[in-house]
């Protein structure tokens, strides 16, 4: 079973971007992961403080804020590569949905927000990455579900209820308690029956989602990127366009494959 992990960005209220991102670590990567996971924290912390050592949040460690406010800047960036590099070497699957706050204010998108709007649309992202891992004749109504690509929904822990019992109420709607129907009624046919939440000081994979996240927004934004941290993984990159909703919303929604970014602008 393969892991996908989750987590948001641009929810601080500034960001022209709200976006859902999953990273998925196939069965047997997320061995070489946390030891690129370790060489990274070793990169910034010394030996006799890596016991301390908390969590990477990608904002912090690239500005240099927080935890890392006394990190030189060689250092952090050196970390940053080497957490990126990890993505790039093991081939792990970044998919995302970027929702474009200033045209989804008057968005006929059927949801109760732009996060939860990305959140369907992540998800849906992940199972057409599962299903299209073994295709099938396009004539043929049925779906073909191959065990080996079923994949298990790791979110970053909040503390809102309310929103939580959004994200559970979504993925409920899309990922049905009897799996063994038609992909009509359970969209989500490869998942787990159940969405997981996890702590990210205890998630090393919803801190690298974390950092996925925030270097394809910034490349969604029009950020200038000059240390090019986006093209270490740019090749595993996945806009989430599941079908009906990317062909009725799609103008909603930012894709990093938009000739209209222009970055550094």
């Amino acid at each position: 079973m393969h892991l996908a992990y989750l987590d948001e960005s641009g929810t601080d209220g500034r960001s022209p971007i709200v976006m859902f991102g999953a990273l998925i670590v196939p069965v047997g990567r997320f061995g070489h992961l946390s030891g690129l996971y370790s060489a990274a924290i070793e990169q910034i912390i010394p030996a006799d403080k890596v016991g301390e050592f908390k969590e990477f949040h990608a904002c912090e460690l690239y500005k240099g804020k927080s935890a890392f406010e006394l990190v030189d800047e060689i250092k952090r960036f050196n970390a940053i590569r080497v957490l990126l590099s990890a993505v790039k070497m093991d081939h792990l699957t970044f998919i995302y949905a970027a929702a474009d706050r200033n045209k989804f204010d008057n968005s006929p998108f059927p949801s109760t927000s732009p996060l939860i709007s990305a959140f369907h649309m992540c998800l849906l992202g992940v199972e057409d990455w599962a299903t299209e891992n073994h295709p099938q004749d396009a004539h043929d109504d049925t779906k073909l579900i191959d065990w080996n690509d079923t994949y298990l929904c790791i979110q970053d822990d909040i503390s809102d209820k309310r929103l939580k019992d959004e994200f559970r109420a979504r993925y409920r709607r899309l990922r049905a308690k009897h799996p063994f129907l038609t992909p009509k009624e359970n969209r989500l046919w490869h998942a787990h029956d159940d969405l997981f939440f996890s702590d990210s000081r205890e998630c090393l994979g919803v801190q690298m989602v974390d950092l996925c996240n925030y270097f394809v927004r910034r490349r969604l934004s029009g950020d200038p990127d000059p240390q090019n941290f986006y093209e270490i993984f740019s090749t595993q990159i996945i806009c989430a366009k599941p079908k009906p909703e990317w062909d009725q919303y799609k103008d909603f929604f930012r894709t990093h494959e938009s000739d209209a970014i222009s970055v550094g602008s």
